[in-house]
């Protein structure tokens, strides 16, 4: 199965993935589904962001010290009389008396004593309740209508959660003939301080409580804090009058029941250890919201919905490219972080529940990886199929009716590693096959990087180690090399890997070596396959090349033209020229010769190069007394004297190849003897320096010139000494020769020259020639 239909499988997968949990995340928002885990978290960030409270709001407690002092309740109205009248003549800027005042008092007189207050103080705020029947019906319970004059009329009804806790307030509530605001913004309205966010009146649709009482404009309480974060005023010290008038000047004074037992109480986002909180507390801290401009500002469901849905997919988009441990890290703090996020919003009024989001990221690593996991099981599947088809791995493979176990996933494990064990014993035995090949190998993959190499690949581009190659670009591994057959080594490999055809192509190195690079598809079978490369060191091919024309050119002049004076010299004879026959036979013979010496000179230069060298332990100062032997004859035709400088008796031990040696030490003779004047002399020495064994043949001829020492030892070339000028026709091989016989030996050749007084040849041998 190729790499893109498993690609594009994934893909679907993962948008199949993606788009469930999407839909789950967002239903969770939308529906509240964790509605119980976001309150816990809006309870908790409203117990920590606290703030200070307005010092224009004052509450009246009706508490358990004031019952101890008044009496039982409930009291005579006429003592609520006396209080708000006190109250009144501090100059408040509202009261709201947070008593149910819908039924008449037993003695007519109290309830005209109270009311006669409220309407002299025209600033009182009373609630307004509701009841419903057996039948579901409802009505009102509004207060006395003696009650009602001058005074505001505000409803008391108290929004609880379905966990029994007041997180929120309504504006507005009433029947369908009444509309009444909430004591809180009833204070303001009767204090001319209404928030100018805050309609009027209340809209035309109200969600229905039931079939009588409506409601509208919910509004998040913030509150202050527990219980008494408002100041508090006892009521049985006001009317001690213990109480300043300053306290109640310009407030909102709110009178209510916070005796334990007494009145109604509440649980809050901020109460502790299940303490409630009094009626009257919630309203007066309703009341310090909407003086200090505080809201909440709840995200909407369709936002949060959205945003949380958003972050799911960035999450599953991160999954893709994570490893499992990091996945599930990215999973709990997306988890963890929205949780904090939402906590942390609290602080600025904005409050958006978290826990849609939560369970979103909770479960998109369990799924993700069970579709993984599923997805991994099918491609392991596939691969084991396509394994069993490989001859090495099959044997190495399980049939599948044995592959049985009690995991299944543990099944396929074992079975691809045993497939990978044979693999890797397939990659050893490639690096072992790379490391004996004579050449530079390459194996690189689709992306022209190496990955693989053997020494030889090092040796030629200067690396150290094979692992030093893998993972670089072959172009720039190669980058010393210039390819002849395309601009660069990128454009030949895909060239190679799209034709599916061998291809090659000559290079050459800065430092002078050439090599032949062959290249072909790793796998024809497969488009994005890699390619194997195979450079070869041509070097030596070049230069044997070279020297075979050479050879053909020495062959075409030196040797040729002898021949052909030769034929001139017969033709001559034959047209009756002036010469006489014995002249004639002179110069063949002359000519034939020469003929014979270059042949012969070839022949030994061609043996040097090419025959093994056989050292053998012998003595260099009885070869050079057997050279000076052999040529005593040459040298008495131009009456030379020969003559050996070491001490009698003397031994110098070598290794060396006997032959080879003695023919280049009779070659130097011979040049000596060849360039000294007639009645001079030629000397031989055989000395040692350190680990060196050196042969000098010194001479008396004219020396060399300056200008010929560079072509000594060049090939088919001869330098005539003493003629600086024009050298002579012809090549010469006798000192090629010498030093080939030197650079055999581990060694090499000097020259001491001096113009006029002559040359001294050196022919210098390792101590460790027997071993070159």
């Amino acid at each position: 199965m190729t790499s893109e239909p498993r690609t594009t499988r994934q893909q679907r997968e993962w948008w199949l993935v993606s788009l469930c949990l999407m839909v789950l995340t967002s239903a969770a928002c939308w529906w509240h589904w964790t509605w119980h885990l976001d309150q816990a978290v809006y309870d908790a960030a409203q117990s920590t962001w606290l703030r200070a409270p307005a010092k224009d709001i004052v509450i009246v407690a009706i508490d358990d010290a004031s019952l101890q002092a008044i009496g039982r309740w409930p009291w005579k109205r006429a003592v609520h009389a006396q209080a708000l009248k006190q109250i009144q003549q501090a100059g408040p800027k509202s009261v709201m008396i947070d008593l149910l005042l819908s039924e008449a008092d037993t003695d007519p007189q109290q309830d005209s004593v109270l009311a006669q207050a409220m309407r002299e103080s025209g600033k009182v705020v009373l609630p307004v309740s509701h009841a419903l029947d057996g039948t579901g019906h409802g009505h009102e319970l509004r207060p006395l209508p003696q009650f009602q004059e001058g005074t505001t009329l505000a409803h008391a009804d108290a929004a609880l959660d379905v966990d029994g806790t007041v997180r929120w307030a309504y504006l507005w509530a009433g029947s369908q003939a009444n509309r009444y605001p909430h004591p809180a913004l009833a204070m303001l309205q009767v204090a001319g301080e209404w928030p100018p966010d805050i309609p009027r009146q209340a809209g035309q649709h109200m969600p229905s409580t039931s079939a009588y009482w409506h409601r509208d404009q919910a509004m998040a309480i913030p509150f202050l804090g527990a219980p008494g974060r408002i100041a508090h005023v006892s009521y049985a010290a006001v009317l001690r009058g213990e109480v300043a008038p300053e306290t109640f000047r310009q407030r909102h004074v709110l009178i209510g029941v916070t005796a334990h037992g007494l009145g109604e109480t509440f649980q809050t986002p901020v109460s502790q250890l299940g303490e409630g909180m009094a009626g009257v507390e919630v309203i007066a801290q309703l009341l310090d919201a909407l003086r200090q401009g505080q809201r909440i500002k709840v995200l909407p469901a369709a936002a949060s919905a959205t945003l949380s849905a958003l972050l799911v997919l960035a999450l599953l988009w991160f999954f893709r490219h994570a490893a499992p441990r990091q996945a599930l890290i990215a999973s709990a703090s997306l988890a963890a972080g929205a949780v904090l996020a939402s906590w942390g919003l609290m602080a600025w009024g904005i409050w958006w529940p978290p826990f849609g989001l939560v369970l979103g990221a909770l479960l998109s690593y369990p799924v993700w990886s069970w579709r993984r996991l599923e997805a991994t099981a099918h491609d392991l599947e596939l691969e084991l199929q396509a394994m069993a088809s490989e001859p090495d791995v099959r044997s190495a493979l399980p049939p599948a009716n044995e592959r049985t176990g009690a995991d299944f996933m543990q099944r396929r494990t074992d079975a691809i590693s045993l497939a990978g064990a044979q693999l890797r014993q397939a990659r050893q035995l490639l690096a072992h096959t790379l490391a004996t090949l004579p050449d530079a190998v390459f194996v690189v993959d689709a992306r022209h990087i190496v990955t693989q190499a053997n020494q030889q690949a090092c040796a030629m581009t200067g690396f150290s180690h094979p692992s030093a190659l893998t993972g670089r670009r072959l172009s720039e591994v190669l980058s010393p090399l210039t390819p002849t057959e395309a601009p660069t080594w990128d454009m030949l490999l895909d060239k190679a890997r799209q034709g599916h055809q061998a291809l090659s192509t000559e290079a050459v190195h800065p430092r002078g070596k050439q090599y032949l690079v062959a290249m072909v598809a790793a796998d024809d079978a497969m488009p994005d396959s890699g390619a194997i490369v195979c450079a070869t060191d041509v070097t030596a091919l070049q230069e044997a090349e070279l020297q075979r024309a050479e050879l053909l050119g020495f062959i075409a002049h030196d040797i040729r033209s002898p021949q052909a004076s030769l034929i001139s010299l017969v033709e001559l004879h034959r047209i009756g020229g002036h010469m006489s026959q014995e002249e004639t036979l002179k110069h063949v013979e002359a000519m034939a010769r020469h003929t014979l010496e270059l042949c012969e000179e070839l022949l030994q230069v061609m043996r040097a190069e090419t025959r093994a060298i056989s050292p053998a332990q012998g003595d260099l100062i009885k070869l050079a007394q057997d050279c000076l032997n052999d040529m005593q004859l040459q040298a008495r035709t131009k009456d030379i004297t020969l003559s050996g400088n070491w001490p009698p008796g003397r031994e110098q031990p070598l290794s060396f190849d006997e032959y080879l040696v003695h023919r280049a030490v009779i070659n130097l003779l011979s040049n000596a003897i060849k360039f000294s004047p007639k009645g001079g002399q030629v000397s031989v020495a055989v000395t040692q320096h350190h680990d060196w064994h050196v042969i000098a043949v010194r001479d008396q001829g004219p020396g060399i010139p300056e200008s010929e020492l560079g072509r000594l030892f060049k090939r088919y070339e001869r330098v005539e000494q003493g003629r600086p000028s024009k050298l002579a026709a012809g090549i010469g091989l006798g000192l090629v020769f010498i030093d080939t016989v030197a650079r055999r030996h581990g060694g090499q050749v000097k020259v001491i020259n001096k113009p006029g007084e002559g040359a001294c040849f050196e022919l210098w041998l390792p101590a460790t020639s027997g071993q070159a």
